[in-house]
């Protein structure tokens, strides 16, 4: 009942902000934010938005991809420059020969851009992948391509569903909840005012 109502708040607020034309600028500010500073997931705007805007949701796929590319290029750069670090000092600590560096690029300049897409459909986290990928040299178009490619994959899927059936579940499953919730309060005001 009480959990009804907060959902019901929580998706009325968010046609809101669709509605407002701000849905855009959450959801790349987002992507963007998600894809080189905070922890979480980068789908947190993108889906709720698209839920309850499902004409919107192949727009918002693009956004979010946009601002979580971004994030991660940003990333990404910030490995390259750790590069230098990794080569240096912190290899010779470590026992890494420049050999052995030049053998770890080579395997990532092959299977690097497969990892990365991957790490965009599994739980890995984006930022650390990116971090990796600049900082192992994985070379930077492959970097972009693969990441790309994954994000897109990702959200053109999730409003794909929002657009073929997701966003119905949700207006329906949310009437039932606003019907239990009304019910539940007549009832209620019934046995009180017997």
């Amino acid at each position: 009942m009480y959990s009804g109502s907060v959902v019901t708040r929580v998706h009325a607020r968010l046609q809101h902000l669709a509605d407002s034309g701000r849905g855009t600028s959450v959801v790349l500010g987002w992507g963007l934010l998600q894809g080189c500073v905070f922890p979480g997931l980068a789908d947190l705007f993108f889906l709720p938005l698209a839920l309850s805007r499902p004409e919107r949701a192949y727009r918002l796929a693009l956004v979010a991809t946009l601002g979580t590319l971004t994030g991660s290029v940003l990333l990404y750069w910030v490995g390259a420059e750790a590069l230098t670090l990794l080569q240096g000092p912190l290899a010779r600590m470590v026992g890494m020969t420049p050999a052995a560096l030049d053998a770890a690029r080579a395997q990532l300049a092959t299977y690097g851009g497969w990892l990365i897409f991957a790490s965009t459909m599994s739980p890995v986290s984006t930022k650390l992948t990116s971090i990796a990928s600049g900082a192992a040299g994985v070379p930077f178009a492959a970097f972009v391509l693969a990441l790309l490619a994954g994000r897109l994959l990702r959200t053109m899927v999730l409003a794909w569903l929002v657009r073929n059936g997701g966003a119905h579940l949700v207006n329906r499953w949310m009437a039932q909840r606003h019907l239990d919730h009304a019910s539940h309060s007549k009832a209620t005001d019934t046995h009180t005012s017997s």
